[in-house]
């Protein structure tokens, strides 16, 4: 009977090292240097999860706007997931500059327990907490990233999502790439900005709080809010060149702030 018992848990141990390894890689957090980036040799959660990585545009964004980045200076930088079917988020994001390498410092934000280092302090990913969903069929997560002190050149941030459907292993999960390039501000003012944009909404991103500034044409008309799936979920008559708005009663998510023919998209965290 003794061998029986002995020969029953040998026969566990390779089921047992899955289940933990899985808890490991999704749960946990990332082991590191998966995602996508040059840096980390195009290795993203695909290497861990089943499935062909999807890119997505503006699931990464950063509070430098089209400033660029000041040396030293630290900014908030969002990443979001959205996927109609899953049960958990999990994310890696890192900065690199144009040869691959690392740059700036990264550290924790948002939500306490949401986020934590990887990669030797060189990306971030989720906890067991930031799996959660914030909304039915999406989560965001934040991070600080302080630039360089000196520039860098172009530096982008990457990102890899997993929409996880919470089977229980690494079977039948999304995976999503994102990035976004920014650089040195080069002591480039917001006027100068303003000139080649029609309209621009900042802080973004942002916590519901956001002022819309009208750069060319006329006021009187109406800047149309739109998720995304297509559904307009506000509409304001802009009356004056600068407006304040309050939209913290939107869900957390990615919008498009769309005002004649010309559209910008907004991170709401």
């Amino acid at each position: 009977m003794k061998k029986l018992y002995y020969l029953v848990f040998i026969l566990a141990i390779p089921a047992l090292f899955i289940l933990f390894t899985s808890g490991l890689m999704s749960g946990s957090g990332s082991p590191g240097a998966k995602t996508g980036s040059p840096g980390d040799g195009g290795q993203n959660c695909t290497q861990c999860h089943s499935g062909t990585a999807i890119s997505q545009e503006f699931w990464i964004l950063g509070s430098m706007g089209p400033l660029g980045y000041e040396p030293g200076v630290e900014y908030t930088i969002v990443v979001v997931g959205i996927h109609p079917d899953a049960e958990k988020f999990g994310f890696e994001a890192t900065a690199e500059d144009a040869q691959g390498n690392k740059v700036g410092a990264i550290t924790i934000a948002g939500m306490p327990g949401m986020t934590q280092l990887t990669n030797n302090n060189h990306a971030v990913t989720h906890t067991i907490a930031g799996t959660v969903p914030l909304l039915d069929t999406a989560s965001t997560w934040m991070f600080n990233w302080t630039a360089p002190a000196v520039e860098a050149g172009d530096i982008t941030f990457y990102a890899a999502i997993n929409a996880a459907n919470g089977n229980g292993n690494n079977s039948g999960d999304q995976i999503y790439l994102t990035s976004f390039t920014t650089s040195p501000s080069g002591g480039i003012g917001i006027n100068e900005v303003q000139k080649n944009n029609h309209f621009s909404v900042f802080p973004n991103p942002s916590d519901g709080i956001v002022r819309f500034r009208l750069n060319s044409g006329t006021t009187g008309e109406e800047i149309s809010i739109i998720d995304l799936t297509g559904k307009t979920v506000e509409q304001i008559r802009i009356q004056e060149h600068d407006v304040k708005m309050d939209l913290g009663h939107l869900q957390k998510g990615i919008y498009l702030f769309r005002y004649n023919n010309h559209t910008e998209r907004v991170v709401l965290y």
